[in-house]
This record gives C-alpha cells, structure tokens and sequence, in this order.
C-alpha cells in the first residue's frame, strides 16, 4: 500500500529568518533553517514533496536531525518496519490455511461462521486503515500511543483464538480484536518518508515486499505447526512471537523530524470537486469491483485444492505461491507503463487465470500456474493505487491521503463481502457437471471472482490517460 508516486505541492520555504523543520515528504534533505531559494531553483523546491499538514515546531530551537538514507538509524527503522509489515500482513495473505484448519478439523459443520471470521479478520483490517489514516494524520502525536494499542489489542486477538472452543468465538477473536493491527501498521508505512530521499524508492519497496515475505512463510508455518502441536499451542505460539517481534520494532519506529512541544496544524479546506471528476468515479469503481473476488482465492484455494486431491503442491504452498512478491515487480513495471494499461493487465489477466487455469484444472500443476498469475496481477493491485490516485488529485496536497483511505475502505468492503457471498455461491449447483472445477460446488464461486475483477478491468480501461 505505498503512496511513494502521489505527487504532491510544496508550499514555498519562508525567509532566513523563519523557522520551519526539514519535510518529512521533501525530496532530498534541507537544513533545518529554511533557506530562500534562488530563482533558478523555485521551480525544483516546488516540486518537491512536502503536505501542507506538515507538523511545524513552535519553539525557536533548531534540533539536530538523525541522517537520512544512509545513516544507521535510518536502517534500523526500515527493518523494524519490516518486520512489522510481515507479520501483519503476512499472516492476513496466510489465512487460507487457517480457514481450512479452523472449519474442517477444529469446527466441522459450522463453515458458515468460520468464513465470516477469516473476512472480518481480512476486511476489518483495511477499513482499520481508512479510519486510522486521517485520524493520525490530524493527531500525529498519537502515533505511538496507537501502535502500542493496536499491539496489544491484536494480539489478544490471536491468543484469545486458541481458547475459542465455538466458531462464534473466533468472529469476536480474530474476527474484531486483529485488525487493530491497522494501527500498528500505519505509522510505518507513513513514517518511512521522513528517514528515506535518495533511497526512497528502495526503502518503500524493501518494506512493502514484507507482505510478499510473510505470506509466503507463514501458510508452511501454520500448516506445521498446526499439524504437529494443534490449534491451541499454534495460536499462542503465534501471538507470542508477533507480539515479541513487534514489540522490539516499535523501538526503532520513531520520527526523525520531531514534532517539537506543540504541534500547529493547518487545516487547508477540501477541494471536494476533485470528487466530482470521471478519474474519480473510474478509480472509485475499479477498486470496489476488484476488491469484491480479490479475496476470494485466498480464502477458498486450501479447501479446494484439498477437495480434488492437488496434494503435490497443496493447498498451503499454492498461497504461497500467491505472494511471491508480486506487488515489488508490478510497482516497478507501473513506473514505465500507463496507468490504464497497467489496470486492464492486472484486471484482465487475474479474470483469465480464474476462467481457465483454475477453471478448467483439478490437478496440482493448474493450480501452479493459476496462483503465479493471480499472485502477479489481481493480487498487485495495491501496487498501482497511487498511479491512481496521482491524477485525481490534480497536485492538491490535502487529497491524497483521504483519498487512500477511501481505497483502503473500499477494498475492506470487498473483503468483508467475499465470505458471506462466496458462502451463498457454494451452495448453487448450476454448473454442476461442467468441466473442470466448474463441476464441482466453486463453479459459480470461479464465475462471480472472475467477472468482478473482469468488470474493474472495464472501468480501468475508461480511465482517463
């Protein structure tokens, strides 16, 4: 979920004599006095990346900053980062394998339930996303106090799993309590700003890459600690090392730009006509179709794969196959490619690897190709969300974030959905007797993942160049 390529205004610097602290979002380093540029470079110190809503300290003491790219606790916040963005996503890419753990061994016969805590575990988790980012945006004070309580909150949420003894009990679990994770997360991704320039790029695509990491580790981690010690001694063992993980990282997470004694906030009025444009709409509705099946084989790919009998690779490695860092290789490919272009590849081709190779394989080596594909498109998305947010909001430095947010919210909505509806879908028998996994109950499952994402493809394909 980067949002390295908006492009945002620089408000020009003051005068000498005025005090204004290095941007967390500028381009490259500046003195901690602001200097007046020069003709010659007012155009450059536009461009540069700096949100209006910048903290400013009020104090008139000019406090050295840590360096930046290359200074050693630069580094250590990107690892620390990373750490944080592998287990929390990590584990959300790897919940296939506790799906079909939780509703075929733990909980038989209550599916239904299980689904509904798995989505909310997956959905709530970006709608967390879209609350926290402009409430810590205006109070960016909090930010540690929130990682510390998503901490703690989350992983009561994964302890509290290994006592549920009803399904119900995992919905109030893993299903509400985990996705505080979000407040957790978000410092990180927002932070990373503030300690990379030069190196930026590579420092966002390090971090971003963690999710990649994590879900493909942890489907094999589960699975064998699962198998070997159950439900009970996985869950607590889990939510231990996350918490200690964590809980080490959150000391490096700090801002380089310090905030000062007290933290004046300008409050620019929202230009909400940007809302009213035809970019808007597209994005809007390119997102919310593709996020209604995005989730879906990343629920169902361990059931049904365990339904056939693929068992070479099974179900556990096909996630992981799934999140081979797809999101670093489309980031790099949306840098060189139009935007529209790169929506109808990721849209088109995730529709495609679920029409046929998932479609029309029961067999292991299908199943392969159908995760290489949908890992590297449907499930990229994520990677081009600020190549669409770039043109709608038009170099509005209030925009970008509330847009995200939206996003984030809107992909929550299509993961929440994707239990209950797929739940439904299982149940239809009207492709009963077709080819393929299309004759077994996931026949109108493949057909709804399918046309969603084939529908935000459309839309990509009207978005203005």
């Amino acid at each position: 979920m980067s949002t390295s390529d908006i492009a945002l205004e620089r408000i020009p610097p003051h005068s000498e004599s005025s005090y204004s602290p290095e941007s967390p979002y500028a381009s490259a380093p500046g003195p901690s006095i602001a200097q007046t540029p020069d003709s010659g470079s007012t155009k450059q110190a536009r461009d540069e990346i700096e949100p209006p809503a910048s903290p400013v300290l009020t104090d008139r003491e000019v406090v050295p900053l840590a360096k930046a790219d290359y200074g050693r606790e630069a580094w250590l916040f990107l690892i620390a980062g990373t750490v944080i963005e592998t287990t929390v996503w990590g584990l959300l890419n790897a919940v296939g394998v506790l799906e079909h753990y939780w509703a075929e061994e733990q909980f038989p016969g209550h599916h239904d339930t299980v689904t509904v805590a798995i989505a909310l575990m997956n959905g709530l988790s970006f709608l967390g996303v879209g609350f926290v980012g402009p409430l810590l945006t205006t109070f960016p004070q909090w930010s540690k106090g929130a990682q510390i309580v998503g901490l703690v909150i989350s992983t009561a949420g994964l302890i509290g799993a290994a006592f549920a003894t009803s399904p119900t009990q995992l919905i109030g679990t893993v299903g509400v309590l985990y996705p505080f994770s979000a407040a957790l997360y978000l410092p990180c991704a927002t932070l990373v700003y503030e300690w990379f320039y030069e190196r930026r790029g590579l420092a966002t695509g390090i971090m971003f890459a963690g999710t990649g990491v994590g879900g493909t580790v942890f489907p094999f981690l589960l699975d064998g600690l699962l198998k070997r010690f159950g439900h009970k001694a996985t869950m607590i063992s889990f939510g231990v090392g996350y918490a200690i993980l964590n809980s080490i990282s959150l000391i490096f997470i700090r801002r380089r730009v310090p905030l000062g004694g007290a933290v004046v906030r300008r409050r620019p009025k929202v230009e909400w006509r940007h809302f009213a444009t035809w970019t808007f709409a597209c994005g809007f509705l390119v997102i919310l179709l593709s996020s209604m099946g995005n989730f879906t084989p990343t629920l169902w790919i361990p059931t049904f794969a365990d339904k056939v009998g693929a068992h070479k690779p099974g179900g556990v490695a096909l996630v992981a196959i799934m999140n081979v860092p797809g999101n670093l290789v489309m980031g790099w490919v949306s840098d060189r490619v139009p935007t529209k272009v790169m929506i109808m590849i990721i849209c088109f081709g995730g529709a495609i690897g679920v029409l046929l190779p998932w479609g029309l394989g029961t067999t292991s080596g299908p199943l392969v190709v159908f995760a290489l594909i949908w890992g590297l498109t449907a499930l990229s998305m994520p990677s081009i969300w600020s190549r669409i947010i770039t043109p709608i909001c038009q170099n509005d430095a209030t925009l970008p974030a509330l847009v995200f947010s939206i996003f984030a919210s809107l992909r929550g909505v299509g993961n929440v959905t994707a239990g209950p509806i797929s739940n439904k879908l299982l149940k239809v028998d009207a492709f009963r007797g077709a080819a393929g996994a299309y004759g077994t109950n996931f026949g109108a499952v493949l057909v709804y993942t399918a046309v969603t994402t084939f529908a935000g493809g459309v839309f990509g394909a009207l978005f203005p160049a």
